[in-house]
């Protein structure tokens, strides 16, 4: 059965403590937590590293107090993409997320998200070498979730190695037990198309939903180009039993264009049930 999550960073720069009380009150009771940087800190890296049975302590105990359960940790990276030609960043890298996992398992989180890398052009990294190292580096990471009973899923994004989705699938592939958490907003700045994007479904274990168009990476919900009703019935067709997470993110040229993030959350989640409904 699929389910709808909120996201604990899409808010502005709140504490975990603050970030809880509003996504209950737009009606979740599941939620991605954030742990990279800017918006996405509500748990600090470091400090999950340094204690993860107090921070993991911690988590659980503003969740609980709001009746939220948590899915995916959304970490993306520590600074440094995990593809980093030094080998003792990708060592660090690597210590990192065996760090990281464990305050994952602690807490209870279902699957952790890492983006897969990107071509260090600057340092002479050709594409080839770009691929075979987010290889190495995610088949060590998976190996290191699976452990921890946790699935490690990576992120199609722009700019990075696996934007258009046959480089998704490929890298995929390659790394068994690795997963995808697909946004379409970051294939639909490339031009792409619903059917283009939807041959990441069978490859996808979580979900993220803002609403775009070729021209806005985030989009008012009823103004962008995604068909989420489409999307949900395509989902439906094609067996997925995951999460989607509505995951809006505060940008200030949006603040001042008079987006109210917690109004535009609370349109989308309510299309997504909507269509959920009508299966």
């Amino acid at each position: 059965m699929t389910r709808v999550a909120g996201a604990t960073f899409s808010f502005g720069d709140l504490t975990i403590e603050e970030a809880a009380p509003v996504v209950a009150n737009l009606g979740f009771d599941l939620v991605d937590v954030g742990a990279g940087w800017s918006n996405y800190h509500q748990i600090l890296p470091q400090e999950a590293v340094d204690d993860a049975d107090g921070q993991a302590d911690r988590l659980r105990r503003v969740l609980d107090e709001h009746g939220i359960a948590v899915s995916e940790l959304f970490i993306m990276h520590f600074g440094h993409p995990i593809n980093h030609p030094d080998p003792q960043t990708r060592s660090w890298t690597r210590s990192m997320y065996d760090g990281i996992t464990s305050f994952a398992q602690k807490a209870g989180f279902e699957s952790v998200m890492m983006i897969p890398g990107h071509i260090h052009e600057e340092e002479g990294q050709s594409p080839l070498e770009a691929f075979d190292l987010s290889v190495e580096e995610l088949r060590f990471m998976v190996d290191v979730a699976a452990h921890r009973q946790l699935q490690c899923n990576i992120e199609p994004c722009i700019g990075s190695i696996a934007e258009q989705p046959a480089d998704a699938i490929r890298l995929v592939e390659a790394v068994p037990g690795l997963g995808l958490t697909v946004d379409y907003a970051h294939q639909v700045q490339l031009g792409l198309g619903h059917e283009q994007i939807e041959i990441l479904h069978p490859h996808a274990r979580h979900f993220h939903a803002k609403q775009s168009s070729p021209d806005s990476f985030q989009a008012r919900p009823d103004e962008g180009s995604i068909d989420f009703p489409r999307l949900i019935r395509k989902l439906a067709a094609d067996a997925y039993d995951g999460v989607i997470c509505v995951e809006f993110v505060t940008q200030e040229p949006l603040l001042a264009a008079g987006w109210n993030f917690k109004t535009e959350t609370a349109r989308l989640k309510q299309i997504i049930d909507d269509a959920l409904a009508e299966l």
